[in-house]
C-alpha cells in the first residue's frame, strides 16, 4: 500500500473517529478511490491495536506488526477470492470469540464488502448484532446500495471525503507538469483514478480529443468519426465522461463568473470559446447525461452506442441553445 499514514492523520474525519472512547464495535467507511479506502481502514484498525493511548502512534511493537501484516489480532479478508464469501465469515466468527493474543482488542477488516454475497452479508448480521466487546469489525465499501440494509443500520457509516488536490499532486510530483495538472483535476480528490491515469500512456492524447469535440464537432455527420476516437476502450471510455464532465463543470463556472474556481485554468482560452456555444442550462442537462451514461456503463451496456447517444445529446443540447 501507498505509504500516506501522516496525510490520513490529518483528516479531519479520522480525527474525529479517532478522537475518545470508541462507542461503537461495526464500522462501515465508504469511498470509490479503493487505494485510500483501504489505508483508511488500515491506519483505522492500527489505531485501535497500538499500545499508546491517541491516534497510532506507528512505532510501538503493535504497531510496526500491524504494518508488517503480523499482528496476531489483526485478520484482514477476503482470504482466497476478490469478493467476500460465507467461508471468510466463518473463519471470522471461528475466530472472533477467542481471546486476544498480542492485545486487548481483537479487529477484522473486511475489505471489497460492497461485492460480498448476499449469503455472507447475512450469515454476517448475527455477528454485527452482538458483537463481544473487545471485537471491532470493520466494512470497506464503494457502494452502500450494494449492501444490505440490516448490515448498514448495524454499523457506524462514514463516508470518506476526497483527498485534497494537493495530495494527489504529490503522488504525480515525478510526472509531466502538463499531464498531471490535468489529471489531479480530472481525479476530482481520487487517488485510484489519479494512478491508473497517470499509467495510461494515451490519457494526454484522451484529453485533446475531448476538447477538440466539444470545439469543433458541429453536426451529426461527423458522430462516426468521433465516436471510434472516443471508445476505443472501456477503461478509457470512463476517462472520457470524466474529462466531459470537468470541462462542463468549467464552463458553468465560468458562466457564472467564478473563474477562480476553475479546475483547468491552463484552458481558459477553451473555455472561453466553448462558453459561448453552451450556457448554464445546457451544461446542466448535459451533466446529468454524464451522470446517467455512467450508470448505464454499470451495467455494462455497448460504450459505442452509448457514445454515440451522448454525442448526439451534446449537439442537439447545443443546437436548441445557440438557436433559442
Amino acid at each position: 500500500m501507498i505509504e500516506f499514514g501522516e496525510i490520513i492523520e490529518q483528516q479531519q474525519q479520522y480525527i474525529s473517529l479517532c478522537s475518545g472512547e470508541t462507542d461503537c464495535n461495526s464500522f462501515l467507511f465508504e469511498s470509490n478511490d479503493e487505494i485510500y479506502l483501504n489505508n483508511f481502514m488500515f491506519m483505522f484498525a492500527r489505531h485501535l491495536l497500538c499500545q499508546q493511548k491517541g491516534l497510532s502512534c506507528g512505532k510501538c511493537l503493535a504497531c510496526q506488526k500491524v504494518n508488517s501484516l503480523s499482528h496476531a489480532d489483526l485478520r484482514i479478508y477476503p482470504k482466497n477470492s476478490k469478493s467476500i464469501l460465507v467461508d471468510d465469515i466463518k473463519d471470522l466468527i471461528e475466530n472472533i470469540y477467542l481471546s486476544p493474543v498480542e492485545s486487548d482488542k481483537k479487529v477484522f477488516v473486511l475489505k471489497n464488502f460492497s461485492n460480498a454475497t448476499i449469503q455472507a452479508q447475512n450469515k454476517l448480521l448475527k455477528i454485527l448484532e452482538e458483537p463481544p466487546k473487545n471485537a471491532y469489525i470493520i466494512l470497506g465499501v464503494s457502494n452502500s446500495s450494494k449492501v444490505l440494509p440490516t448490515v448498514m443500520s448495524r454499523c457506524k457509516k462514514m463516508h470518506l471525503q476526497p483527498l485534497d488536490n494537493n495530495f494527489i499532486r504529490q503522488i504525480l510530483n515525478d510526472m509531466d507538469g502538463q499531464k498531471a495538472e490535468n489529471i489531479v483535476h480530472i481525479a476530482q480528490g481520487n487517488l485510484t483514478k489519479a494512478l491508473e491515469y497517470s499509467k495510461d500512456q494515451n490519457f494526454q492524447n484522451i484529453f485533446a480529443t475531448c476538447l477538440d469535440t466539444l470545439k469543433n464537432m458541429k453536426n451529426s455527420t461527423q458522430l462516426i468519426s468521433y465516436t471510434t476516437r472516443l471508445s476505443a476502450n472501456k477503461e478509457e471510455f470512463a476517462i472520457v465522461l470524466n474529462i466531459f464532465e470537468s470541462l462542463f463543470r468549467d464552463i458553468m463556472l465560468f458562466r457564472l463568473g467564478r473563474q477562480d474556481l476553475l479546475q483547468n485554468k491552463n484552458l481558459i482560452d477553451d473555455i472561453i470559446v466553448l462558453a459561448q456555444d453552451f450556457d448554464c442550462d445546457c451544461v446542466d442537462k448535459i451533466i446529468r447525461k454524464l451522470s446517467e451514461t455512467k450508470k448505464q456503463m454499470e451495467f455494462n451496456c455497448n460504450q459505442t452506442v452509448l457514445m454515440d447517444e451522448l454525442l448526439l445529446y451534446i449537439l442537439e443540447v447545443k443546437y436548441y441553445a445557440t438557436k433559442g
